[in-house]
């Protein structure tokens, strides 16, 4: 069946292939039923092609505003009226008074239907017949009623009869398909192909109204026109195709109906009694619930009991699109007195309903960002600020509200938002500091940073933000995050850290992070005695903070702080809806969890960030998930991928994504076993001055000294192993002391070598098993040198245990495996990530229903992909995923 374009109706499309594919032997009929828009029309395009291209007759008819008798009838079936001299003379006289050629009293409809039937029984012993009716409620009854005759006496005939129509009376005995709204996935599909260069907030805003709607999805990216903010959008437009889809009935209802639906329109609660009380004001006299009898008849609007619901979002979109400007605002003023004792919703119909300025409102605006913020999201509280800034005579003022608003905004990770709103914000009369911290908002939300000095100089941080300390904190770390993100020298650096040192606040985490951005290994130590302990992280509730602290422990080389307080983060970023914050601090865990070695928690959180940054296109952070997604390709022995990856990361030309793709390359070629290119690949990271390493560097140690040793490189190494040491002096970094036993052990001579071993296995690995498991695989092969064949085979038995539950089977385990036997496959190689993905949130409690929202799936997807994945992992229910997948054990807390 010819079925080009059509998305999400393989089911569909099957039963249609199968009804026709009785032709030319049989035949049979269907109706097709759904809302307005879902695609029956298309569906039947479809079938009729199908026709077409097996050179059957096709008979096509669509019905109209016509109630005239047979006037559907007439129009089918003129292509064939010429056959109907064949018929008996009496039937063959019924069809011609029907076409009006012969005269005499309109015909019975059961003497009608019989001769049409015979009219087509006769052409189809010729050739099969197709018959399409498309939007049959709009059919005259008669026709209706033929068609109905036909359809239950054609199944041993070569004749398909298909019809469509909305939810409501079929033909009796004539089999129904359904024809839903798209699935998520095939909605997101469909509105790609429409929509591909529209913002994605323009295309989440119209994915969440389209409700799954094939011709919404395609009809509103086609009429969309810019009109401000995501969350100033009170409708979408809509094309004359969707209004006469949704809402042909509109234009014949009372006027006092049109004002009821209005004011719902404007309104998002849906009280009954709050509408028909707007209403009432606005027409000047009560309106009743009666009123609204016409336009549930329309099928526009459905009452349950004390709520008016639009049949489909489409609808509201239409009525709003019917009514003029000062029709709109006079419906939401009309609400807005209404709503005297709900304040917040009050003001923001208050809003709708003035053009100029007006500081009243304007205030009121700016008052209620904050409770916004947290009954409804990010989006509505930039729109109030917007808004606010919009309606604020002074400049200053006004300024600085576009400013709050763009802060949001960079939280939400909208960039481009952001800098439209900074745009405005420039073109007031700022104050000093509101100027400075412009320039601070478009540092840290530019996706493509430049090397060369900030907008805001180090040394204007004090002088700009005289009598600011807050502002002076957010320019200090602005500057430190571009230094870090641009690769700036010694003496950029320097400065940042003699400006953090006169300002006060040195407990604050904007300070902290900007010491660990800016010098890692000197100001090491200072940063993690201020990090707060893991028993504080639970007390506190501040997800910037906690962020920040994160970001600081991951840049001394702390993972396992820095994983402990963004894992506590993210749900609060993600409940917060601060999508951009989330996606980077996602991220951030995502490499450190690599490195420790909780390899299917990392593709879980990576996962989720990809999925963040389909949607929001943060440059600066889709360079970042590259750089993360080559370096575990290259942990898990996919040399291909790692090696394209970090080429597709390098086009980026970003100073602080080089150490990612070096690091990525080098494990890559280890894997691989080309010593010398690994030890060359990873050698910059750690040959320059201890005070210049930053955390690729100490993540590359263990690799570096893996590839020295294989490679013959023992003794060039060793001046590398004593900047290692002179870093060790200086700074507490973790990740450095763990693996330093390591590089110890594999580079000393065989004397030393196995007491160096035990030192590094006698460490705490607990919370580093990809160490432990690298150490005891290292150990087992310099005993199996040895021919220590039962204390090599434990060891690397151990090892091959602790990679297959990492998941890096593929890569060192095969090594292990030499000694030990063959591995096992791991959970991510048994499942596909978006499995693994789904598998780990039901292991960690989640619901169907709550995994759907989480990954914007259907329930039935999210079930679905559980069901394919328990044989897989030879279970049978989802308590034994958290075993399988070793979830850690929740950390303890009192609250």
């Amino acid at each position: 069946m010819y079925e080009a374009g059509l998305l999400g109706r393989d089911e569909q499309l099957r039963v249609l292939q199968e009804l026709m594919g009785r032709l030319p032997d049989a035949g049979g009929a269907m109706t097709l039923q759904g809302g307005p828009g879902v695609g029956k029309s298309a569906l039947l395009r479809a079938a009729a092609e199908r026709a077409r291209r097996a050179g059957w007759q096709l008979l096509e008819v669509a019905g109209r505003s016509d109630d005239t008798p047979f006037s559907g009838l007439r129009a089918l079936l003129r292509p064939v009226l010429g056959t109907a001299d064949a018929l008996p003379a009496g039937q063959g006289e019924i069809l011609r008074s029907v076409f009006e050629i012969g005269s005499g009293p309109p015909p019975e409809t059961s003497k009608v239907a019989l001769a049409v039937f015979n009219l087509i029984t006769t052409r189809a012993a010729e050739q099969p017949v197709v018959l399409i009716a498309d939007d049959g409620q709009w059919l005259d009854r008669p026709t209706r009623d033929v068609l109905a005759f036909m359809g239950r006496r054609v199944s041993d005939n070569p004749i398909v009869i298909l019809g469509a129509r909305r939810s409501g009376r079929n033909m009796p005995d004539v089999p129904v398909l359904d024809v839903p709204v798209l699935d998520v996935p095939s909605a997101r599909r469909l509105l790609a192909r429409h929509a591909a260069t529209l913002p994605p907030a323009v295309r989440e805003r119209i994915l969440g109204e389209a409700l799954g709607n094939p011709l919404a999805l395609v009809e509103l990216p086609a009429a969309w026109r810019p009109t401000g903010l995501p969350g100033s959008w009170t409708h979408l437009p809509v094309s004359s195709a969707l209004a006469t889809a949704f809402a042909a009935g509109l234009g014949e209802l009372p006027v006092q109906a049109r004002d009821a639906l209005l004011v719902a329109a404007v309104e998002h609660v849906g009280d009954l009694s709050e509408i028909l009380a707007a209403a009432s004001v606005l027409a000047g006299r009560a309106v009743a619930v009666d009123v609204l009898d016409s336009a549930v008849a329309a099928s526009l609007i459905r009452l349950d009991r004390t709520r008016l619901r639009f049949l489909h979002p489409v609808v509201r979109f239409a009525v709003l699109e019917a009514e003029t400007p000062a029709r709109r605002q006079a419906a939401n003023a009309a609400m807005a007195r209404v709503l005297a004792e709900q304040p917040d919703r009050r003001t923001w119909h208050r809003a709708q309903s003035v053009n100029g300025p007006d500081d009243e409102i304007a205030d009121e605006l700016a008052d209620a960002h904050a409770p916004l913020l947290r009954r409804h999201g990010v989006v509505a509280a930039i729109w109030a600020l917007e808004r606010s800034a919009q309606l604020t005579a002074d400049s200053a003022t006004r300024g600085h509200r576009f400013l709050c608003a763009a802060e949001h905004a960079y939280g939400l990770g909208r960039t481009r938002l952001t800098h439209s709103l900074i745009d405005e914000a420039e073109r007031q009369e700022l104050s000093d500091a509101d100027r400075a911290k412009a320039w601070l908002l478009r540092d840290i939300s530019d996706a493509d940073p430049q090397p060369g000095p900030a907008r805001t100089q180090v040394r204007d941080i004090t002088e700009l933000s005289a009598g600011d300390p807050d502002l002076a904190l957010d320019l200090l770390l602005s500057a430190a995050l571009r230094a870090h993100r641009t690769g700036a020298g010694p003496a950029p650096r320097a400065g940042i850290v003699a400006a953090a040192e006169r300002l006060t606040g040195t407990s604050d985490p904007r300070h902290i992070a900007a010491l660990a951005l800016a010098e890692p290994v000197l100001h090491g130590r200072a940063v993690a005695d201020r990090l707060p302990s893991n028993e504080r992280v639970w007390y506190l509730p501040d997800a910037d903070g906690l962020r920040l602290f994160g970001m600081a422990a991951h840049a001394i080389g702390d993972p396992v702080r820095a994983v402990d307080l963004l894992g506590r983060a993210e749900p609060i970023l993600r409940e917060q809806g601060r999508l951009g914050l989330l996606s980077e601090t996602l991220l951030t865990e995502a490499a450190d969890l690599l490195l420790l070695g909780d390899w299917p928690r990392a593709a879980h959180l990576t996962e989720e960030a990809r999925r963040i940054l389909a949607e929001t296109r943060q440059p600066a952070l889709v360079a970042a998930l590259t750089g993360t997604d080559a370096v575990a390709a290259a942990l898990r022995g996919q040399v291909e991928r790692a090696v394209e990856l970090a080429d597709t990361v390098a086009t980026w030309q970003r100073a602080d994504l080089i150490p990612t793709l070096r690091l990525a390359r080098g494990v890559a070629r280890l894997g691989e076993g080309r010593y010398a290119e690994a030890y060359e690949e990873l050698r910059p990271l750690l040959e320059q001055p201890h005070e210049g390493l930053r955390w690729q560097g100490f993540a590359a140690v263990m690799p570096f000294a893996m590839a020295a040793d294989r490679g013959s490189s023992r003794h060039e190494a060793a001046h590398i192993l004593a900047i290692l040491e002179e870093a060790a002096g200086v700074t507490p970094a973790p990740l450095l002391h763990v693996q330093l036993p390591y590089a110890r052990a594999v580079l000393a001579a065989d004397a030393a070598a196995e007491e160096l071993y035990m030192v590094a296995l006698g460490q705490d690995l607990a919370r580093w098993p990809l160490v432990k498991a690298r150490t005891e695989h290292a150990y087992g092969q310099w005993l199996r040198r040895r021919r220590q064949a039962a204390r090599s085979r434990a060891m690397l038995l151990s090892a091959r245990t602790a990679f297959e539950l990492i998941g890096a089977s593929n890569w060192a385990g095969r090594n292990a495996a030499q000694a030990a036997g063959n591995p096992l496959p791991s959970v991510m190689e048994l499942l596909s990530p978006q499995e693994t993905l789904i598998a780990r949130l039901a292991a960690e409690g989640l619901a169907n229903r709550e995994i759907a929202e989480r990954l914007h799936l259907s329930h039935r997807t999210v079930a679905a992909h559980l069901y394919r994945a328990f044989p897989k992992l030879g279970i049978t229910s989802r308590s034994e995923l958290a075993p399988l997948l070793k979830l850690p054990e929740p950390a303890a807390n009192d609250h």
